[in-house]
């Protein structure tokens, strides 16, 4: 294999396995607007890939990835109306939904699955080829045979950094989190957007795990995500709650598992522990040295490491 076919491979991969990081941490991006935080993403992305599975069981591919939404979704809603009208510790409610999810998708795995039982495969993403695109070096043909949820993952990102930048809505969640008090004398229900934003966390986090089977597999297995889920937190954290800047760091992920996928089947030098261990290591390290740039441009007075760009007072015109 030629450098150009193996970078062709390797970018391909990555491209290919982007999709769910993207779309679950876009979610993930509305709820940290509001100051919330869910730790449990990948128990609900579990969940929305068993519903994917059954939902392209019952009634094709997009029931399927319906199904994983609305999964998710209700995942999200127990997650708003525990912290913000219960005001359960956020961190708790999210290991107790991320256990949830990740046990109640084995059951009903092996429910379904009864042991000695071969996994039937079921309806995936329509196939979808783009001609002019894969003429272009090394990024052509990956682009070219992506796939229909890929360009659907970067649909809403251009989508969500509309909604959080440019509608009432988007801004009213900012100020949510950037400050409750500022919030509440503006008239705005801080709890039912929490709850909202929760509900749109878990929704993305379903449709995310449903991508996984419903790409190319077509079944389900216990752990199927591999950690997305958290490889999604890592990545907001990284991109600083930026829906371009979480694609950027999802892509950049994806390209060293892609690399470790890659080892497996060609002979690298590394040994194969190494290669996979490495997307976690990457993500590990740029997460560390983003986020010691944050605290020490928060200590210099600059901003909040949490804090947006722009300050509430500069979008309080706006609601």
């Amino acid at each position: 294999m030629s450098t150009l076919d193996f970078l062709a491979v390797l970018v391909a991969g990555a491209i290919g396995l982007c999709a769910p990081i993207i779309v679950a941490g876009l979610g993930e991006i509305f709820l940290e607007r509001t100051g919330g935080f869910n730790v449990g993403i990948e128990g609900i992305m579990l969940m929305g890939a068993v519903g994917g599975v059954l939902g392209s069981h019952v009634a094709g591919v997009w029931f399927g990835v319906l199904l994983g939404i609305l999964i998710g979704a209700v995942f999200g809603l127990l997650l708003g109306v525990a912290t913000a009208v219960g005001h359960a510790d956020v961190i708790i409610v999210g290991i107790a939904i991320g256990l949830i999810g990740t046990g109640l998708s084995i059951f009903l795995y092996q429910a379904l699955n009864p042991a000695g039982s071969t996994n039937a495969r079921v309806e995936t993403q329509p196939a979808l080829h783009l001609p002019l695109i894969d003429q272009v070096p090394v990024i052509g043909p990956g682009l070219a045979d992506a796939g229909i949820f890929f360009y659907l993952s970067l649909a809403l990102v251009v989508l969500s950094w509309w909604v959080l930048r440019g509608t009432r809505f988007g801004l009213r969640l900012r100020v949510v989190g950037d400050d409750e008090q500022v919030a509440m004398t503006r008239g705005i229900a801080v709890r039912r957007y929490r709850i909202v934003a929760a509900v749109i966390a878990g929704a993305f986090a379903g449709l995310g795990g449903a991508f996984v089977p419903l790409s190319s597999i077509g079944t389900f297995s216990p752990g199927i995500t591999g950690g997305s889920g958290f490889i999604a937190l890592a990545v907001v954290i990284i991109a600083r709650r930026t829906p371009f800047g979480l694609l950027a760091g999802a892509v950049l992920f994806s390209f060293f598992n892609s690399l470790a996928l890659l080892g497996q089947t060609q002979n690298l030098g590394l040994p194969v522990e190494l290669l996979q261990a490495l997307p976690y290591i990457v993500t590990l390290v740029v997460l560390c040295v983003v986020s010691r740039h944050l605290w020490a441009r928060a200590r210099r007075g600059h901003t909040h490491p949490r804090a947006p760009a722009t300050g509430t007072t500069e979008i309080e015109g706006s609601l």
